[in-house]
Order: structure tokens, then C-alpha cells, then sequence
């Protein structure tokens, strides 16, 4: 038995009443991975979204040099939220961290609660957005951050770069 409290701390269900909270419970299921198990591999389909219990998750892709971690989360982070949004394939990998346990919600149920449950709907899209909003800001702040450097750090001794 799991405690049900983690969806009041996950960004994405925290707004939803008991009664809307209980329908998510309904449709989830709790999943046990070891450490270094993949969850799902970039170009895997986007099947559902997986909120983190306990342990810690690693998001990653992979490139000629090894794998690049993307980000590292932990309780009561989620992932594989693009399913909700797209139907595209996943973008990254995501592996155990460590041995964790995390909440998985499949895409077709989601979707069919939402649809016939607007109010439930609004709730989560909007927690989506806001989530999503604030991953792009982060984004941004981080490529002007490796901007700044390539153009004043020495890294282009014939003048600054082009703004792209």
C-alpha cells in the first residue's frame, strides 16, 4: 500500500480535490525498478507518465561520446508528460538511478478521464503548462548561459558570435 499523499505534493495533481485525486489513484499503478533499469528509451512510444515515490530517476541521451545526463529527479518529480500533450516518441531515456518506486499512469486512461471529466482536465492541463513554462525558462536561462561563455570566454578569438 503506498501513501496516497505524494499527489498532493506532485506538481501536476496537487489542485485536484480528494474525489479528483481518488480517480488518478484508480487508474495508476505503482512500479519497482531496479538501479540501472531502463523505464523507456528515446523513440520508445509515449505510453503514460511516471510520477517518482521514492528513489531518483535519470533522464539522458545518448551520443557518440556516452550517454548526457539531462537531469536528475527525485520525489515527487514526474516524466514522460509529452505523451499527454503529443503522440511523439519518447525524446530521452529515462534509467533508474537507484532502486526506486514510481507511479505510472497510462496515457489511454489519462486521456479518458480527462475527456469526460473537464474540471479534472483543466486542473492538470493547466498544472502541465505551468510545469512546462517553467522547464523552458530554465532552458533558456542555461543556453545564454553557455552563450555568454562561447562569446566572451574566449572560445571564438575572431569576435563575438552571431545571435542566432
Amino acid at each position: 500500500m503506498i501513501d496516497t499523499l505524494f499527489l498532493t505534493r506532485s506538481p501536476l495533481f496537487r489542485n485536484l480535490d480528494e474525489a479528483e485525486r481518488a480517480q488518478i489513484l484508480m487508474i495508476g499503478q505503482v512500479r519497482q525498478v531496479k538501479a540501472g533499469e531502463v523505464i523507456f528509451r528515446e523513440g520508445d512510444a509515449g505510453d503514460g507518465l511516471f510520477i517518482v515515490l521514492k528513489g531518483s530517476v535519470r533522464i539522458s541521451k545518448r551520443s557518440t561520446t556516452g550517454e548526457e545526463a539531462l537531469a536528475v529527479l527525485e520525489p515527487p518529480a514526474f516524466f514522460g508528460e509529452m505523451a499527454l500533450i503529443d503522440l511523439a516518441a519518447r525524446a530521452a531515456d529515462a534509467i533508474a538511478n537507484e532502486p526506486s518506486e514510481l507511479f505510472f499512469i497510462p496515457l489511454q486512461d489519462l486521456r479518458s478521464l480527462i475527456e469526460v471529466q473537464h474540471k479534472v482536465a483543466l486542473k492538470i492541463l493547466y498544472a502541465l503548462c505551468e510545469v512546462l513554462a517553467q522547464r523552458l525558462r530554465e532552458t533558456n536561462d542555461r543556453y545564454m548561459s553557455i552563450f555568454t561563455i562561447a562569446q566572451w570566454g574566449g572560445a571564438n578569438p575572431g569576435g563575438p558570435l552571431p545571435v542566432p
